[in-house]
Formats: structure tokens, sequence, C-alpha cells
């Protein structure tokens, strides 16, 4: 039997978070739609979330939903309070993932979710968040 190397690098996946996301994150409000199946019942609640920060795939978002780690929904991503929404739809529509849920006080919660293939497979939505971010930096630099 092998003996257990004591001495081997070890890659905790807890450790250095910050350094394992898929694409860059930046700090931006931006308020979208979120539908979530309505537990009991075959209709669906549909209602607000603030994005507190957003990258090409996923967000981190304040929302008085209900949500829990693996529920799937719906997101609608509006573009026309920003300038290049002349050549973007109206607004991005699809999936995410809850992937984090911290509660914040008795009425709203903090999610992190990853965007499904609608948004990440789209190189429009990809063209807006980029868009986002150079907005962000000129805004800033005013």
């Amino acid at each position: 039997m092998a003996q257990y190397n004591v001495n081997a690098a070890w890659d905790d996946p807890y450790d250095h978070l910050e350094d394992r996301r898929e694409s860059e994150r930046f700090d931006f409000r931006i308020k979208m739609s979120i539908a979530v199946d309505n537990n009991g019942s075959k209709s669906r609640l549909v209602g607000p979330g603030i994005v507190r920060n957003i990258s090409l795939s996923g967000a981190s978002l304040v929302t008085k939903h209900t949500l829990v780690p693996g529920q799937r929904i719906t997101l609608a991503i509006p573009t026309k309070r920003f300038k290049v929404a002349e050549i973007m739809p109206a607004y991005f529509m699809g999936t995410a993932e809850v992937i984090r849920v911290e509660p914040r006080d008795d009425a709203t919660i903090r999610a992190a979710i990853r965007f499904g293939e609608a948004f990440t497979q789209n190189m429009d939505f990809s063209v807006f968040i980029r868009s986002l971010h150079a907005v962000r930096h000129t805004l800033a630099a005013e």
C-alpha cells in the first residue's frame, strides 16, 4: 500500500474563491424581473430583483422572492435605459440557477445565480454586459 504524501500540493476548493470565477464580476445596479414557480399551484410568481454585481456568467442580486440553491428561475433583463439599447433587444430573457442564498433582513435575500445558456451562449448578451462594464468605468471617471 502506498504511503500518503503529506508534502503533496493541495488545492482546497474553498480557498481563494475569487480566483475561480468563470468571468470578471463588476458592481452595477440594474433592475430585472424574476419569475419563480409558485409551490402548490401551476402559476408563476413574478417580481423584481436588483442586481448588485454582474458578469458574463452570473450575478448577485437582492430580491423578496424565496429562493433555494439549485432552483431554476427565469430572468428578464431590460436594456432600454442604456445607450447600447438601440442595437439590442428590449430585454434578454432566459433561465438561471440559484447557487447561494443569504438572508439580509426580514423581507429580502441576497442570491448568487449562474446564467443558463440563453444568456451565456448569446453574443448580444455578451456585448451588452461588456458595454455595461465600459459604461461603469466611464461614469466613474466623470
